[in-house]
């Protein structure tokens, strides 16, 4: 059985124009440091599966991590 196959378009490449700035840079990196701490906590039974994802939902909007407070994927803990 023969598949048919959809000829592709192409679109150009478009330079990206959000450059990150130090700020975005520095907040994700907070993030990045609260949620390594919240983990361990979580791993030593101090907190709570609950009490993890409400606390990383916080720090989401206060650091805005580069990838957004929505893109980061938290349901496996």
């Amino acid at each position: 059985m023969a598949k048919k196959v959809q000829s592709v378009t192409h679109q150009p490449l478009q330079q990206a124009s959000n450059k990150i700035n130090s700020e975005q840079l520095m907040n994700d990196l907070h993030y990045q440091q609260s949620r390594q701490i919240i983990q361990e906590l979580l791993k030593k039974g101090l907190i709570t599966p609950d009490e993890f994802n409400q606390i990383d939902t916080l720090n989401k909007q206060s650091f805005s991590p580069l990838l957004g407070p929505g893109n980061v994927d938290t349901s496996r803990f």
